[in-house]
């Protein structure tokens, strides 16, 4: 009779115990909700290669006038910041005593050229009378000597002439181009000598500007290149250049390239000094792709980028960097068109994790 009375008792143990355990359903793990992110799509783009660097501005071209014979400044026809023409005088020694040089030369060249004339007449009549044995082989000559002597006293002289036109004309001191007075170095009824300088001569138009470039940008570098200037005196206006000028060898101190830039100043409102911002489109990448910098995840061996996989699920995955620009950085390698670039809430992904596409993304979209 107790037997019987324990079993139902087991029974209903067993009954409670099923009925206060929780159920499987219960505690059954879900997965967390998904991660909102914004993305981009891979679009390949036209990437310009640009150089963009800082130059100054020189005179296309400039000299230093100097005397080539000494004199006292009689006169100068042009001051700083003068426009000058070509070949006219800008300065003018004292020609006085090249002018009396040049007489006396010119004097010595008349008695040279009389004494000339007396030894032909000479010359010609010995040489008629020495065949008839008239004169003697002797007094022929001296007849002789004295043509040829007269005859090379004449051309001696005649060069001294010569000289002495060219030291008058070197007291006119003339303008080598057509341009601008940039300095000014003499002042009227000073004395100089001969080497001294007189004034520095500009040709403003066109200007250069002279800019370094690195290895990496010399070696894409080409004449035809397509070349912006902006003034830092004019910052709102842009203005073209064309390069002159590419030096062969590098800058030992540097390590950098000497380009030269030419650039129209036809108002000559370009002054040397200045400085401008050289911007040069070296070469063009037909399919190049460009992400936002803040997207790249940077490890110790490696960068990374989250992008969208199947299903929904964050994929991490390795790229290759390439140039800089700006807030966007080129991808050599790990990106194709059409990926899924997650731009905003990467920070929160790890690989595997269910991605939310922003509404905001979605409406840019459309």
């Amino acid at each position: 009779m107790n037997t019987l009375i324990r079993v139902p008792g087991v029974l209903l143990l067993l009954v409670l115990f099923c009925a206060c355990s929780p159920s499987s359903e219960s505690t059954g793990e879900t997965d967390p909700p998904p991660t909102p992110v914004r993305v981009m799509e891979i679009q390949p783009v036209q990437l310009p290669m640009v150089a963009e660097v800082v130059g100054r501005l020189t005179p296309y071209r400039e000299v230093t006038l100097a005397a080539e014979v000494g004199g006292i400044v009689t006169s100068y026809t042009a001051d700083i910041g003068d426009r000058i023409q070509k070949r006219n005088v800008i300065v003018q020694l004292d020609p006085s005593d090249y002018q009396l040089a040049l007489k006396e030369a010119e004097a010595n060249f008349a008695v040279a050229q009389t004494r000339l004339d007396l030894a032909v007449k000479a010359y010609d009549r010995a040489k008629s009378l020495m065949p008839r044995e008239v004169i003697t082989q002797d007094a022929f000559d001296n007849a002789e000597a004295e043509y040829l002597s007269a005859q090379a006293s004449v051309k001696r002289v005649k060069v001294l002439v010569d000289i002495a036109k060219r030291q008058l004309s070197k007291t006119r001191i003339r303008t080598p181009f057509n341009g601008q007075v940039a300095a000014r170095m003499i002042e009227t009824g000073q004395l100089i000598g001969a080497g001294q300088a007189l004034m520095k001569i500009i040709d403003p138009n066109p200007m250069r500007v002279r800019i370094w470039l690195s290895e990496n940008e010399y070696v894409r570098l080409d004449k035809r290149d397509r070349v912006s200037i902006v003034m830092a005196a004019y910052p709102d206006d842009a203005f073209t250049g064309k390069i002159d000028r590419i030096e062969i060898t590098a800058d030992e101190r540097t390590n950098t390239f000497c380009v030269e830039i030419l650039v129209d100043n036809p108002n000559l409102s370009f002054k040397s000094g200045m400085t401008a911002k050289v911007r040069i489109v070296t070469a063009t990448l037909p399919n190049a792709i460009l992400i936002p910098q803040s997207t790249v995840l940077y490890r110790s061996d490696r960068e990374e980028v989250f992008i969208v996989g199947t299903g929904n699920r964050a994929v991490l995955r390795k790229v290759k960097l390439g140039l800089s620009l700006d807030e966007r950085i080129e991808v050599r390698d790990g990106l194709a068109a059409g990926d899924q670039l997650v731009i905003s809430g990467g920070q929160y992904l790890t690989p595997g994790d269910k991605i939310l596409i922003s509404a905001f993304n979605q409406a840019e979209d459309k």
